[in-house]
């Protein structure tokens, strides 16, 4: 239905309705989490490890140039960890027919990232050797950091447990009816649709209804017309409102 390039989508996942045509459909990859709080953390690494790295490396000595040449390494490695963490994606495939909302999320281990490692480990320790040379300061960085990257890299290659840690994949359907209220959220062009859930072990067993939303991601080219196609699924009754909606990674 949209023209934007679908994702790949997993090989276990199989559409309970299928059979059935499609109102709409899209995949993509989405940052599953408070985003403000998580682009607040990039922004203090990227300016406060200024002011640290100066004085740090102006107790250790050495010419200018060579201070600025460690500063510049140690800036890019630093903020590159950071990237990785504030920035991570999951994909989320939809599927909307006339019986309801299908889901799937799912995040797949890296398989760069385990070469990117090796190739981290093997450039850091001759950058800092090279480093080590001239300002003896960086000797510590060039056993640290090599060895650090070569036991990551060695972990991921050999523990299957280590990638299944890094693996997620969850599969959902709900009818129209389950929802009883429709929140969009458009600064991030997201839906999110309310729905009550049972939990037997609620109220010290004796269960209770769980109030929870189904998120759904969307590009900001489809937020309009998948607000229309999914209000018109929804009993005319059923609360609207344009509000933040949290997420919670």
């Amino acid at each position: 239905m949209f023209p934007a390039k679908a994702l790949a989508l997993p090989p276990q996942l199989d559409w309970q309705y299928k059979d059935e045509p499609a109102l709409a459909e899209w995949s993509l990859k989405a940052r599953a989490y408070n985003t403000d709080i998580a682009n607040g953390i990039f922004v203090f690494f990227l300016i406060g490890q200024i002011p640290l790295l100066i004085w740090f490396l102006s107790t250790q000595g050495g010419s200018l140039q060579e201070q600025i040449l460690v500063g510049a390494f140690l800036y890019i490695f630093t903020m590159s960890g950071v990237l990785s963490m504030t920035h991570q994606k999951t994909k989320f495939a939809y599927r909307l027919t006339a019986s309801g909302l299908e889901f799937c999320e799912w995040k797949e281990f890296p398989k760069w990232l385990p070469q990117l490692l090796k190739w981290a480990a093997i450039i850091t320790g001759v950058v800092m050797l090279m480093l080590a040379m001239v300002h003896p300061a960086a000797l510590i960085g060039a056993i640290a950091g090599p060895g650090l990257m070569g036991l990551m890299y060695l972990r991921m290659g050999t523990s299957s447990q280590f990638r299944r840690m890094h693996e997620r994949f969850h599969q959902g359907f709900h009818p129209w009816s389950d929802f009883t209220k429709m929140t969009v959220f458009r600064r991030r062009s997201i839906i999110g649709l309310h729905f009550e859930w049972y939990n037997p072990e609620g109220d010290g067993g004796k269960g209770r209804m769980i109030p929870w939303e189904e998120i759904l991601y969307c590009r900001k080219t489809q937020l309009n017309e998948l607000i229309g196609i999914i209000r018109k699924q929804l009993p005319e009754s059923t609360p609207y409102t344009e509000a933040y909606i949290p997420i919670y990674a």
